[in-house]
């Protein structure tokens, strides 16, 4: 049995495959909704007089807001596409806000994901650094240019410049006109792939994989760290004890240092295997799409013009990397507090 949407012949066997990822969508959105909804709740419930600020809370806040704009006006309708199998954006208005919202939230992630990562780095690294000031003092307005760049992106193709949205796969969902061959259109989409993924890639690498080795490097060396500790004879003088008494507290103030710079290399290092989660999760779930445009930008999509479902599979699965990261985000939050 095949069904057919826009010229796309659908199988049974990949309509129960789009109704199966629907379905999944339907529970990570549910769960997204009571998971936020809790977290705003207990952050300004009656117990707590004031909200909770810290580098991560305008992190957290930009990605919830994303994720629920997402939810409220992209996820209902790709479920009920995935469910019945056709596709209800043929209006060119509806495809429009469809593409732009779904790629200015991807790439508002993005960038989210690239800052936080950034923002780690330079807060074990290099504390003391005005650049890490300076992102710690203006962490809101840090986000605020996150979503404002995502905007200049992606709000051009709405009017036709550079490129176009236009439905994607099977028709499930509306994203960039990859295939369009003009000039102008080939240099934004290669400028799109270079400043929105490739060097975020890089950047989110190298931030990871340098805190990940400090901390490990400096955990190792205050696990080695000892101390030998002094003993008194009861023949020893007044003046002999007060001064083992003084070294004794200078030893035990040391002792004190030492543990509490080690619980805060253990909640850094938290932070940091949080932070790698979020970064390899958005980057699993966004390279497969990044993969099949790049193959219709150059031309080689001989295989995805036969396969239409591909792209379609790989787009659901990215929507799940903008519902997934907040509440990722939030339960590391809210485990470090504990």
């Amino acid at each position: 049995m095949n069904i057919s949407s826009n010229s796309v012949v659908i199988t049974t066997t990949h309509c129960s495959l789009y109704r199966f990822l629907g379905f999944l969508l339907f529970i990570a959105s549910f769960f997204n909704i009571y998971i936020c909804s809790r977290y705003f709740i207990n952050q300004y419930s009656n117990k707590r007089k004031y909200f909770t600020i810290n580098r991560t809370t305008p992190i957290i806040i930009g990605m919830l807001f994303s994720s629920t704009l997402i939810i409220l006006t992209i996820v209902p309708v790709v479920i009920i596409q995935c469910f019945t199998c056709q596709s209800y954006l043929s209006y060119k208005i509806l495809c429009k806000i469809h593409g732009f919202v779904c790629f200015s939230t991807g790439l508002f992630n993005m960038y989210i994901v690239a800052l936080l990562s950034f923002s780690r780095y330079l807060s074990v690294l290099h504390k003391t650094s005005w650049l890490n000031q300076l992102l710690e003092q203006h962490s809101g307005l840090n986000v605020l240019c996150c979503a404002l760049l995502a905007i200049c992106w992606t709000l051009p193709p709405v009017f036709g410049i550079g490129n176009k949205y236009i439905r994607e796969g099977v028709g499930f969902y509306c994203s960039l006109d990859w295939k369009d061959p003009s000039i102008y259109s080939r240099i934004y989409l290669t400028s799109v792939v270079l400043f929105n993924y490739f060097i975020p890639l890089i950047l989110l690498v190298y931030s990871n994989l340098r805190v990940c080795f400090t901390l490990h490097h400096l955990l190792k060396s205050s696990g080695n760290s000892k101390y030998i500790p002094l003993s008194k004879t009861s023949d020893t003088t007044d003046r002999r004890s007060s001064e083992i008494d003084l070294t004794k507290c200078l030893i035990d103030v040391q002792l004190k240092e030492t543990t509490n710079r080690l619980q805060r290399l253990k909640i850094d290092r938290h932070y940091a295997f949080i932070t790698f989660i979020i970064a390899a999760q958005y980057l699993i779930t966004w390279t497969p799409y990044t993969l099949v445009e790049i193959l219709n930008v150059i031309g080689q999509n001989t295989f995805i013009q036969r396969n239409p479902f591909l792209p379609t599979l790989c787009g659901l699965l990215a929507k799940f990397s903008l519902i997934l990261n907040p509440l990722v985000l939030i339960y590391s939050n809210k485990m470090t507090e504990t």
